[in-house]
């Protein structure tokens, strides 16, 4: 297999990392808006190769890549994404709160569809996808996502500019934001993408409620998914390690992403 990477931040960096120690994959291809910080990633990989951050140099070795992973952003997303599936490559994206604008969500379906490319989303940084996708074979009643994060998990969202809260003046653990999924995806576009992952599972961006809550007190980035349907109840919690390199970011979703390739890589999957 050979894979493109997109991004070279906190997933990109572990993704490119571990795929380069797994035998199946012979090439790696990553290209990021800093080419310093992309050649310093993958100079210790001798599988990996830097690839200009532009259209015309990365359709050159598109031909070559069966799986493009978009790690990056929002912004990053929505240039990449329909650009590689309209060549014909598979696509997993981290950014998952793009497709709160249904218009590109459909756009990259139909896309997939008409190209025979797939798209991949993976679990990210939350537990409990799994029984969600279970439980939305028959009547879900509720959905509601609670994300806790310190200060640094969320400082620089548009969602704090919009609502005057200044969060490094918070003393006690504070409710920032409390609605649906479509507008934390939006207001929160590095910090929630697991409300789009589960909208995308479940019953909608519209329909999942999100409440996020800013703890000066932890250093954790936290998740809890509550499901009520016909299934019975779930309630999954998640305490997850901030990535190093940006707090916003858990590691978990770096490792979801390593754990989704394995899994493309493979011939069994235990829990589908």
């Amino acid at each position: 297999m050979r894979i493109l990477i997109i991004g070279c931040g906190s997933i990109g960096s572990v993704l490119a990392k571990a795929v380069h120690d797994m035998p199946e994959v012979d090439r790696i291809y990553v290209t990021d808006q800093s080419k310093d910080y992309a050649l310093h990633l993958i100079e210790s990989l001798e599988k990996a190769r830097y690839v200009d951050n532009v259209n015309d140099n990365i359709v050159k070795i598109l031909g070559e890549v069966d799986l493009a992973v978009e790690a990056a952003s929002q912004d990053a997303a929505r240039k990449f994404i329909p650009f590689v599936l309209e060549n014909g490559a598979d696509v997993m994206v981290m950014s998952v709160g793009v497709f709160a604008d249904d218009a590109f969500r459909e756009k990259c379906f139909t896309l997939a569809k008409k190209h025979r490319s797939r798209l991949y989303v993976p679990s990210g940084a939350i537990c409990g996808t799994d029984g969600l996708h279970s439980a939305s074979a028959a009547k879900i009643q509720e959905v509601h996502l609670i994300t806790r994060k310190g200060p640094r998990g969320l400082r620089g969202a548009p969602g704090l500019k919009m609502k005057g809260i200044d969060i490094d003046s918070l003393t006690e653990p504070t409710v920032v934001f409390e609605g649906n999924a479509r507008d934390a995806s939006n207001q929160y576009p590095k910090n929630l993408n697991v409300a789009a992952t589960i909208s995308l599972l479940g019953v909608g961006f519209d329909n999942t409620h999100v409440t996020i809550i800013c703890d000066p007190t932890t250093e954790r980035n936290a998740h809890t998914l509550i499901v009520k349907g016909d299934f019975g109840e779930l309630r999954c919690e998640t305490q997850n390690v901030p990535s190093p390199m940006t707090p916003s970011t858990s590691y978990l979703a770096a490792l979801s992403a390593v754990a989704a390739i394995k899994r493309i890589l493979g011939n069994v999957w235990i829990g589908v």
